[in-house]
C-alpha cells in the first residue's frame, strides 16, 4: 500500500485542484495507475540524476526530463478526457 500512496502523491502534487480525478481514474483505469507509477519512477529518475555529478548525468538529466514531460502530457490527456466525461454527465 505504501507503493501505491507515493505514486498517488507524486501525480497529485504534480496537479494541484485535480485529486479527486487523479484518486478516481487511479483506483479504476489500470492504465492510468501504471502511468503514475511510471511518472514516480521517473521523477525519482530524474531527482537522482539531478544530484550526479557523473559525466553521463546531463544526458540522462536531457532524457529523464523529456520522459517526464511525456509523462505529464499524458496524464493531462486523461485528467482532460475525465473532465470532459464528468462534465457532459451532468448535462
Amino acid at each position: 500500500m505504501t507503493v501505491i500512496q507515493s505514486d498517488l502523491f507524486y501525480v497529485v502534487r504534480a496537479f494541484p485542484g485535480h485529486g479527486d480525478a487523479i484518486k478516481h481514474l487511479f483506483k479504476e483505469n489500470e492504465n492510468f495507475h501504471t502511468l503514475c507509477e511510471d511518472y514516480r519512477l521517473c521523477t525519482e529518475a530524474l531527482k537522482r540524476w539531478n544530484e550526479t555529478t557523473s559525466d553521463e548525468a546531463p544526458a540522462r538529466r536531457r532524457e529523464y526530463a523529456e520522459l517526464l514531460d511525456d509523462l505529464e502530457s499524458e496524464i493531462r490527456k486523461y485528467l482532460d478526457e475525465f473532465e470532459k466525461k464528468s462534465v457532459s454527465e451532468i448535462f
